[in-house]
């Protein structure tokens, strides 16, 4: 059971995390110039926290009840302002037998008074100065009816009178003096509690570390099995700090205890200790969004790191969004720095930032969906580039049209590349983490391999042209003789079947791949060969994606442009206008889409190839000192 002692240290734990939550002091986010011995802070504890907890309630609700005050005496204001504009006390409003007062605005002053005379000359009609036409109708009682439907048609909006007595103006003036002498007194509390807060944030941070580590020891009893004379701890430790643990234990306990490493078996569920770099850490938090790896599992959180941002850099591949991207990331950061979720959603912003800024320069040359250079057989408003537009030659090509029919074989051809690899290596790492433990799996996954290959020989000898491009710089170096020479016409080399080259290496790769698969899994595994071919095929989204923001923002342009050089001022304007809101909405839409389809891309494509998840984060006992030291 919990000790004695448990109790009182969580009275005053609670009491310590109330003045922290009441002075909006963060301990993840806030640092101290010292750390404070826990001698120091046993000590000060008992003679403050009572002093302190009644210190801050104290400012906190006089804060609370002048801010409550302020606020009515707003809301008075707000309720007595329109009777300003017409200087009659606030008692000549009520009390009438014989008449009815409507007071309110009305949207068409000219159309009420001319025809309120057409009901009864028996009225009264004040109305204000300012435009907004609050006024005040008297009108005897019986024609109450008329001179409702008549205001309803005038676009006669009510407002309530307030309660009182005298001019609305001296009440205005009366609680804008009170407002005022609130405010001082705001001020004044606001400047106690900072002066409060930096006097004793250091303590009560301190305190609040000192106390949870308190309750941890107090609590431990329950965690642990007990005699009259002992206990035993029966816990998981990472491997390399089995010695240091050790070490340390004996050393506390001079060597009055006895330790034994067990190791773990087979359908034993050891926690999850991940340990990647800061850049890498972040994407854990993409991770843990669809499950923790568990203890077999290997992480992927370095792989997620570098082609999730390369996914959905290639689907924007634009430097103006890209830039755009870096800002949003930059001012998501600063706006939810409070929150570790949020701040890593920025991180991920700015990364994707910067690869579609090298995609956009060096591969796809555009910025905000216009080329720098003039695209072949351009002509008219396809005419559009930034060297027409700014009257100079601006030197950075586009290597792929995203436009042309060309280049969109050729984002189709490199969707297929990074699908084929980006499946490869998951079915490459599935086969690694299954070997040991189910060698069944694993040759499954071999044989998998083997068809996701001959399916990406068969489209790339589809694509030959285009591959052959991007082959050519390569004739002239080393391994020239070994491409031409043997391995281009050995994939190369097939039959023909309705008119498709079906290269033997590929049939090869096909049919061995099927044999093992039904040898291992029997006619089922087929329903994953046609699996693996529809993943393969989910990437093609990598060009569509590209090609269809290219496709907006070029649409875009072309009315933007079209009315900004049109040559009427007006509508030149106009243009601009227009052309920035419909650039944000490309941006807006690209960018949640490449968001979406990158993430898909691993969650359901990449991961299904080996990674089973469903850890759980090893949480180990004990605290990180922040704020305190034991000496």
């Amino acid at each position: 059971a919990p000790t004695t002692k448990a109790s009182e240290v969580s009275q005053n734990l609670l009491k310590v995390r109330s003045s922290a939550q009441m002075l909006s002091l963060n301990p993840e986010k806030q640092t101290i110039s010292e750390k404070l011995s826990e001698k120091q802070i046993q000590h000060d504890i008992s003679l403050k926290i009572q002093d302190m907890e009644l210190s801050v309630l104290s400012l906190m609700e006089t804060k609370t009840r002048l801010e409550e005050h302020f606020r009515k005496l707003d809301e008075r204001i707000r309720q007595v302002e329109p009777f300003a504009t017409m200087d009659l006390p606030l008692e000549d409003y009520q009390g009438y037998d014989h008449l009815s007062v409507f007071t309110g605005y009305v949207r068409d002053l000219k159309k009420l008074t001319e025809n309120i005379p057409t009901i009864t000359q028996e009225y009264e009609l004040f109305f204000s100065d300012a435009d907004d036409q609050m006024i005040a109708l008297f009108i005897i009682k019986k024609h109450t009816e008329d001179a409702s439907k008549l205001l309803n048609d005038c676009g006669f909006t009510e407002v309530k009178l307030p309660e009182g007595t005298g001019l609305p103006k001296q009440f205005i003036e009366k609680w804008t003096e009170q407002k005022k002498e609130l405010s001082e007194k705001l001020v004044q509390t606001t400047k106690d509690i900072l002066e409060f807060r930096k006097r004793y944030a250091e303590f009560i941070l301190a305190s609040e570390e000192y106390l949870a580590i308190e309750v941890q020891k107090a609590e431990a009893p329950v965690l642990f099995g007990t005699t009259e004379h002992s206990f035993m701890i029966d816990c998981w430790v990472p491997t390399h700090e089995i010695q240091h643990v050790t070490e340390t234990l004996e050393k506390e306990m001079n060597g009055s205890l006895y330790i034994q490493q067990i190791e773990s078996k087979h359908d034993d569920e050891p926690p999850t200790l991940l340990k990647n770099s800061k850049p890498v850490r972040r994407f854990e938090y993409l991770l843990e969004l669809y499950s923790i790896p568990n203890y077999r599992d290997i992480d992927p959180s370095f792989i997620l790191s570098l082609i999730f941002p390369l996914f959905f850099g290639l689907m924007i591949g634009d430097i103006g969004y890209g830039i755009l991207l870096i800002l949003f990331g930059i001012l998501f950061m600063k706006l939810f720095k409070d929150s570790e979720g949020f701040t890593n959603i920025g991180w991920y912003i700015i990364i994707a930032g910067i690869f579609s800024s090298i995609f956009g320069l060096f591969l796809f040359g555009d910025m905000f969906g216009l080329p720098f250079m003039l695209a072949h057989g351009a002509e008219g408003e396809t005419a559009y580039t930034w060297s027409t537009l700014l009257g100079i030659h601006i030197p950075i090509p586009s290597v792929i049209h995203k436009m042309e029919s060309l280049g969109m074989t050729q984002l189709l051809v490199i969707s297929i590349i990074a699908g084929y690899l980006h499946l490869g290596l998951g079915l490459l790492i599935g086969v690694l983490v299954e070997r040991k433990h189910d060698k069944k799996h694993a040759i499954t996954k071999i044989g998998l391999l083997f068809v996701l290959t001959a399916l990406a020989l068969l489209i790339f000898v589809m694509a030959d042209w285009t591959i052959g491009q991007w082959l050519k710089p390569l004739k002239d170096t080393t391994i020239a003789p070994a491409l031409w020479g043997t391995f281009i016409p050995l994939v190369k080399s097939g039959f023909s079947f309705g008119g498709l080259l079906v290269p033997y290496v590929s049939m090869v790769f096909g049919i061995l791949g099927i044999i093992l698969i039904i040898i291992v899994a029997g006619g089922f595994g087929l329903v994953e060969v046609l699996e693996v071919t529809s993943h393969l095929m989910s990437y093609t989204r990598l060009a569509a994606i590209c090609v269809a923001k290219a496709a907006m923002a070029f649409a875009f342009n072309m009315i933007g442009l079209g009315l900004i050089l049109s040559g009427n001022i007006i509508i030149g304007i106009l243009g601009v206008i227009l052309l920035i809101f419909m650039q944000l909405m490309v941006f807006a839409l690209g960018a949640l889409s490449s968001g979406i389809q990158a993430v898909r891309l691993h969650y359901v494509e990449f991961f299904m190839k080996f990674y089973k998840g469903e850890g759980l984060r090893f949480n180990p006992f004990g605290y990180k000192r922040k704020y305190t030291t034991t000496k």
